[in-house]
């Protein structure tokens, strides 16, 4: 798909990064084999025709040629037959001067090799050029002298460790941008995840108050039908109440989970300190006394985030207080304590006996809910039977806290 795109909007790799490494492979080889074509007949109509030197030239253009074929695979050997083969040339005097081509495996061992193998590599090219053109100059003057060759690697290895430090400096940039992309996407997983977590929540806290009040009044409701139809018509009617309550708890939800643009539908406020009473009230229709008390000023101190915050636990609390506290009466309490809002919920039904599942607190999602909203906003929340009898939670919110 990718060369789909690029050729329909007219992109194309730089010609080089086209090329595929073994095309490059059979250039060297199409590069080397015309090099000793183009000396064979420089080395067949020498003056001299004695087979020897005719035949040492040859071995020197060969030897000249292979390490053009090879530098890719074995730029190290390649190297060093080229300087071995045109240290011998200069001594003899050689003419057909295979000069240049050092600069390919010079370049490639540059390229390809850190300074540290390629600097002593170039020194020791150097050197036996340079060795080779004192014995060369000494015997033949006029074809002795490689210091063309001596700068012509020079050159070549300043060019190819340019190209080596440039490829290192793209592939770190590389790196680092897959990293970023590596870290942005783990970053976006961790949010989906949050954002699980919090809708988990929030879908307990609505679907577990509601149904534990359903739960309750439809039993009710049951068993004095015909005894009481107005308290059956009561707990039917507290029933509706709930049911569209929590109908509107999640069609608010789910209308936060399909906005995906400004335009779209507007939403109903998240519930706060304002709407305990209401709360409240859905208990009291379930058939538990609940008192409430909200201390002055403490509305108003409260951020909207952590008046959902405090709406919740105190939502968890009275459902937990329904589902397993029987008959009992209940007290809401929220203050202010210095910088912290206090949010206190008792019972005094069965929260001290094997009816409260106080051991496997963790297992339910309720209480593991209200620590995770209370430590969001680095409190703290304590949960456990009261001496005297029932069930007690107790949970503190720095006011300035900010999710976390």
């Amino acid at each position: 798909m990718g060369s789909v795109q690029e050729s329909e909007l007219g992109l194309r790799p730089p010609f080089l990064h086209r090329i595929r490494p073994a095309q490059l492979q059979r250039a060297d080889f199409a590069l080397a084999l015309l090099f000793l074509l183009a000396t064979v007949p420089h080395i067949t109509n020498n003056g001299d025709r004695r087979v020897g030197p005719a035949g040492a030239l040859l071995l020197l253009a060969l030897g000249a040629a292979v390490p053009v074929a090879i530098r890719r695979r074995a730029p190290i050997a390649a190297l060093v037959i080229a300087t071995a083969s045109l240290s011998m040339a200069t001594g003899l005097g050689a003419s057909f001067a295979p000069d240049p081509l050092i600069a390919l495996p010079m370049y490639q061992v540059a390229a390809v090799k850190g300074r540290r193998e390629s600097l002593p590599a170039l020194a020791l090219s150097g050197v036996a050029l340079l060795v080779a053109s004192g014995i060369g100059l000494a015997h033949h003057p006029a074809m002795g002298d490689s210091t063309f060759s001596v700068l012509v690697s020079v050159a070549a290895w300043f060019v190819g460790d340019s190209v080596r430090v440039r490829r290192a400096y793209t592939a770190g940039l590389a790196g680092q941008a897959a990293q970023r992309a590596s870290e942005a996407l783990e970053r976006a997983q961790r949010g989906v995840a949050e954002e699980r977590l919090r809708i988990a929540r929030d879908l307990h806290d609505v679907v577990a108050h509601s149904l534990s009040v359903i739960a309750v009044q439809s039993g009710v409701g049951r068993h004095v039908i015909d005894s009481q139809p107005e308290q059956a018509k009561a707990a039917l009617a507290a029933v509706e109440t709930t049911s569209r309550a929590a109908l509107g708890e999640l069609r608010r939800m789910l209308g936060i989970l399909r906005r995906d643009g400004v335009d779209g539908p507007e939403l109903a406020p998240a519930p706060g300190v304002g709407d305990l009473d209401e709360l409240v009230e859905e208990v009291r229709g379930a058939g538990i006394p609940v008192e409430l008390l909200v201390g002055d000023g403490v509305a108003g101190s409260l951020s909207p985030a952590l008046q959902l915050s405090v709406y919740r636990v105190v939502q968890e609390a009275l459902t937990n207080v329904v589902k397993h506290a029987g008959p009992a009466n209940a007290r809401v309490e929220l203050r202010r304590e210095g910088d912290d809002a206090v949010v206190e919920v008792l019972d005094d039904g069965f929260g001290n006996s094997l009816k409260w599942p106080v051991a496997s607190d963790l297992e339910h999602h309720g209480i593991v809910g209200m620590r995770e909203r209370v430590a969001a906003y680095g409190g703290a929340i304590e949960t456990g039977p009261r001496p005297e009898g029932g069930f007690r939670v107790l949970a503190r919110l720095p006011v300035g806290g900010a999710p976390q």
